[in-house]
C-alpha cells in the first residue's frame, strides 16, 4: 500500500508542463498575398525610435523629447506596463514556499475555585503546492506576455502620439507659411488697386475695374482673418499634445519646403508587417489563448499540496512541550455538472476568436500599409505639378503685368493672372504639407520602420 502511495506521488510531481500547440508556419497563411514577392529575411529589420529624424527638422526633434517627457497617453502607457510588471512579481511569488507564524496566549480564572490558569502556544507552518501539470508555470508565461502586450501597447501609443505632433507640426508649419504668402498676396493686390485707381482718374480704367480690386482685397483680407484662426487652433493642440497645462502657444520658425521628403520603397517586404504594434498584440494575444486552452484542459486534474508545522505548546518553557507534523494532500474533481466541459469548449472558441483576429488584423494592415504607399507616390508626384503650374503662373502674371501697364490687354485677364499666381502659391505650400504628413504616416504604418530606396 505505502509503495502505491509513493508511486502515485511520484507521478503527480512529475506532471507535465504547458506545450504550445499553434504551429508557427500557421502565422503565414494569414500572411495577404500581394507581399508574398517582397518576402524578405526580417532578421535585420528593427524599429527606428526616432524616425522622425528623416525630415531634418530640430524643431520636430525638440518638440518629440517634450512629447516623450510629458505626453499624458505615453504616461498612462508606462502605467499600464509597470501593472503588468507587478502581476508577473506577484504570480512568481507561488513559486516559493508560504511559511507562516503564529502565537497565541490564554488567561482564564474560575469562579467557584478562585482558580487562575495561563497558557502559551506558537506554530511555524510550512505550505506549498506542487505545480503538477504545469498551470502555474502556463500562468506565469501568460503574465510575461501581457508584459510583451504592454510594451507594444506602449510602442502603439508611442506611435500615434508622434505621428498626431508630426502631421499638426507640419500643419501649423504650413498655415504660417501660408500667412506670409497671404500677407504678399494682399499687398501685390494693395498696389495694383493703387494702379487700377490712378487709371480710373486719368479715364482709361472704368469703375467696375476698381470695385473687382477691391474685392480682390476683401478676399485677401478673408483669407488672413481665417489661416490665423486656423493656426492658433494649431498651436494649441500641439501643446495639449505635449501636455502643457498652460495651453502655451509655440511657433514655428522653420520652413515646411526646407524640409526633407525620405525616398521611401513602394514595395515593401513582408517584414515589415511584423514589427508593426497591432500585430505583434494580435500575435501575443494568440498566444495567450492557446495557455487558455491549456489551463481548460486541466481543470479538475488531481494536484498536490504538502504543508509542515512545527509548534510549542508553552512559550514560556521552551525546553518541552515541542511537535512536528506534516501532510500531504491531493484531491480531483469527479463530477461538476459539465463546468470544466463548458470551460473547455469556451477556451477553444476563444482561441478561434484569437486567431481570426490575427488574420483580420494582419489584412488590415496591410491594406492600411498599400494605401499610405500609393498615397505618398500619388502626392508626390501631384506636388511636382503643383511647383510646375506655380512657376508657370509665376512667368503669366509678370507678363501681364508688364502687358496691362503698357495698355495691351484689359484688366480681367491681369486680375485672372493674379488670382491663378496666389492659388498656386498656396497650393504649393499645402501640397507639399500633406505629402510629408503622407510620409509620416508611412512610418507609423510600417511600425517605425519602412524600407527605403537604397542607390
Amino acid at each position: 500500500m505505502k509503495k502505491s502511495g509513493c508511486l502515485l506521488i511520484a507521478a503527480l510531481m512529475t506532471g507535465c508542463a504547458y506545450t504550445p500547440s499553434d504551429p508557427e508556419g500557421q502565422k503565414s497563411k494569414a500572411q495577404p498575398d500581394v507581399f508574398d514577392i517582397y518576402t524578405q529575411d526580417g532578421a535585420g529589420v528593427d524599429i527606428a525610435e526616432n524616425w522622425w529624424s528623416v525630415f531634418n527638422s530640430e524643431g520636430l526633434n525638440a518638440l518629440m523629447v517634450r512629447l516623450a517627457d510629458s505626453n499624458l497617453t505615453l504616461e498612462e502607457a508606462a502605467l499600464r506596463l509597470q501593472r503588468a510588471e507587478l502581476i508577473l512579481r506577484q504570480s512568481q511569488a507561488d513559486n516559493i514556499p508560504d511559511i507562516t507564524v503564529s502565537a497565541s496566549g490564554r488567561s482564564g480564572k474560575a469562579f467557584d475555585t478562585g482558580t487562575e490558569s495561563n497558557s502559551t502556544s506558537g506554530n511555524v507552518g510550512v505550505s506549498y503546492t506542487f505545480d503538477v501539470w504545469g498551470s502555474r508555470e502556463a500562468t506565469q508565461l501568460g503574465n510575461k506576455l501581457s508584459i510583451d502586450s504592454q510594451q507594444f501597447s506602449r510602442r502603439s501609443a508611442a506611435l500615434q502620439v508622434q505621428g498626431l505632433l508630426t502631421s499638426e507640426y507640419f500643419t501649423l508649419l504650413s498655415l504660417e507659411q501660408r500667412l506670409a504668402i497671404a500677407k504678399q498676396n494682399y499687398e501685390a493686390a494693395d498696389q495694383l488697386y493703387k494702379l487700377v485707381d490712378i487709371r480710373f482718374q486719368e479715364g482709361d480704367a472704368s469703375g467696375i475695374e476698381v470695385s473687382q480690386q477691391q474685392n480682390t482685397m476683401i478676399s485677401a483680407r478673408g483669407e488672413l482673418l481665417r489661416l490665423n484662426y486656423q493656426a492658433t487652433l494649431s498651436r494649441r493642440a500641439i501643446a495639449v499634445l505635449l501636455g502643457d497645462e498652460t495651453l502655451t502657444a509655440i511657433s514655428g520658425e522653420e520652413k515646411l519646403l526646407s524640409f526633407v521628403l525620405p525616398d521611401i520603397e513602394l514595395y515593401q517586404p513582408a517584414a515589415v508587417l511584423k514589427q508593426r504594434p497591432d500585430v505583434q498584440i494580435a500575435d501575443i494575444a494568440l498566444k495567450q489563448a492557446d495557455i487558455d486552452v491549456y489551463l481548460a484542459g486541466i481543470q479538475g486534474l488531481p494536484g498536490l499540496s504538502l504543508s509542515g508545522s512545527l509548534s510549542v505548546s508553552d512559550l514560556l518553557d521552551l525546553a518541552s512541550g515541542w511537535s512536528v507534523s506534516a501532510a500531504i494532500s491531493s484531491a480531483a474533481t469527479l463530477f461538476d455538472g459539465g463546468r470544466i466541459d463548458a470551460g473547455k469548449k469556451i477556451a477553444d472558441v476563444d482561441l478561434a476568436l484569437a486567431w481570426n483576429n490575427y488574420r483580420a488584423t494582419t489584412l488590415s494592415a496591410s491594406q492600411s500599409l498599400l494605401d499610405s504607399l500609393d498615397n505618398y507616390a500619388y502626392l508626390k508626384a501631384a506636388y511636382e505639378l503643383d511647383v510646375a503650374s506655380m512657376e508657370n503662373n509665376a512667368r503669366l502674371y509678370r507678363l501681364a503685368e508688364i502687358r496691362y501697364k503698357a495698355g495691351d490687354i484689359d484688366f480681367l485677364n491681369l486680375l485672372s493672372a493674379q488670382r491663378s499666381w496666389f492659388s498656386a502659391q498656396l497650393s504649393v505650400i499645402t501640397s507639399y504639407q500633406q505629402t510629408l504628413s503622407a510620409a509620416a504616416t508611412i512610418y507609423q504604418e510600417a511600425g517605425g520602420k519602412p524600407e527605403l530606396v537604397t542607390l
